[in-house]
């Protein structure tokens, strides 16, 4: 007998249906390139529960509690439980040695309330215990930490708290050996001293929007890489409740390819080391939004173009994530430098090692004066190609606008020598026509006409 999952067709339309059923439950947006996936999903789902076609599946999803049931795990399928313990190192490092001593200087009562939104299966929430810990002078309870996802499967594996060997790979000896304890079969569980400081919830991110506030506000939120799923005007109600539950002076954490440029104005951005963040400001008053304006072509803008580029591998203009970067190009050239923003973000979470995405967000972040971010986008575009000529110029240009000339003139001369050899340009449609020695000149005006320390006058 054929199986249901290979013989089950799901007509396009339907499929439509169910796309606009996961966005009303969850948020999640799925785009075009992301069908095969949702169809894929489905079908186990019908092969799960024998249900012999598609508007049978339909039908058993508008149930009651079965279909409510089953419309969560439908959702849960779909999401990608990506997580791991001190994922983003740095940050981890910011929260134990500077962020959680300074919350505590500024009146904040251990143990502080954390929530992580959208746990997964725990490792975040417990490394955020972990981390508390080892920062805490002796503190037994440092944090209180609420972890929350859609879930129910990754909540449950989260309250076990038990990994395997491989999950622990990349942490220290020491703390593997402080904080996890071996079991018979090789696998690792959580010890108690940080399974007692976390409290795990099956909880829809999106019923947030109308749930009561919570009574003791956090001093913490970490919602990483889970609103860039969601619709801007989702994420900006969102980001508002976050605004809303935080107490002032609390912190906001996002995803790496995650921004509240053209969401909130509401937070102050802050950076430890390489490691951005939003803080609640204590004042109640925040600075009038700026206008978007459309991209400059001026002389502390270049238009983006290139020197001596090696050609994109072929189909690379092709790939969904490429798709998205370069609809963000047309919507900025339109002056619509929010969608812009938004846009890159999708493409980042859809192809995470795309640097047009990282770059062109840092173009547009800089335009708007928000070098800071812009440039921690730029390093991002770098990670994923070194000779990325363009992001380095990028980098640069922000390092000069937050007043950092010294270190600003080196990259410039950095700049002047990598252009000499083979650079890579963005697979963007601005810039084209650029010479190599148009772009060399535009690099000789960056550079100091005085000396600075350590750079030699050119």
């Amino acid at each position: 007998m054929t199986p249901v999952r290979a013989r089950a067709h799901i007509a396009p339309e339907l499929l439509s249906s169910l796309r606009n059923l996961v966005e009303s439950a969850s948020g999640i947006v799925l785009g075009d390139a992301k069908l095969p996936h949702l169809s894929s999903v489905v079908r186990g789902r019908m092969a799960a529960l024998g249900v012999p076609d598609a508007p049978r599946y339909m039908e058993f999803l508008s149930e009651g509690e079965r279909g409510a049931a089953e419309r969560r795990d439908l959702v849960s399928e779909l999401l990608v439980g990506e997580t791991g313990f001190f994922r983003t190192p740095a940050l981890f490092q910011a929260f134990e040695k500077a962020i959680l001593p300074g919350l505590l200087e500024q009146g904040f009562v251990s143990p502080l309330p954390v929530w992580c939104a959208g746990c997964a299966t725990g490792e975040e929430a417990y490394s955020v215990a972990i981390s508390a810990l080892e920062g805490s002078l002796g503190l037994a309870a440092p944090v209180r930490v609420r972890a929350t996802d859609l879930h129910p499967r990754f909540i449950d594996a989260a309250r076990e708290g038990i990994y395997p060997a491989q999950a622990l790979r990349n942490l220290p000896g020491r703390i593997r050996e402080t904080w996890f304890r071996t079991l018979k079969d090789g696998r690792y569980r959580v010890t108690d001293a940080v399974r007692r400081l976390v409290d795990f919830e099956e909880r829809n991110l999106i019923d947030f929007l109308s749930d009561p506030l919570p009574t003791a506000r956090y001093a913490a939120i970490l919602c990483r890489n889970v609103m860039i799923y969601f619709r801007s005007d989702t994420t900006r109600r969102l980001v508002e409740r976050f605004h809303e539950s935080l107490s002032e002076g609390g912190v906001l954490f996002l995803g790496h390819s995650e921004t509240l440029w053209g969401i909130s104005e509401a937070f102050r951005l802050e950076q430890r080391e390489k490691v951005f963040y939003y803080r609640k400001a204590r004042a109640s008053i925040c600075p009038p939004r700026p206008a978007a304006a459309p991209r400059s072509s001026g002389s502390s803008a270049p238009r983006r173009g290139g020197a001596r580029a090696e050609p994109p591998p072929p189909g690379a203009d092709s790939s969904p994530a490429m798709k998205l970067v370069l609809s963000a190009e047309k919507l900025a050239d339109e002056g619509r430098s929010e969608e812009a923003v938004a846009m890159c973000r999708q493409a980042a979470a859809l192809d995470p090692g795309c640097p047009e995405a990282e770059y062109l967000m840092a173009f547009l972040l800089r335009g708007h004066g928000r070098h800071a971010e812009a440039l921690y986008h730029a390093e991002r575009a770098l990670e994923r190609d070194p000779r990325f000529v363009f992001a380095d110029m990028e980098a640069a240009e922000c390092l000069g606008g937050m007043g950092r000339t010294g270190e600003a003139a080196l990259r410039w001369k950095g700049i002047l020598r990598a252009i000499e050899g083979s650079v890579h340009f963005p697979r963007l449609s601005a810039g084209a026509g650029i010479s190599s020695e148009m772009l060399r000149q535009y690099v000789l005006s960056r550079l100091p006409r005085n000396p600075v320390a350590g750079v030699p006058p050119h």
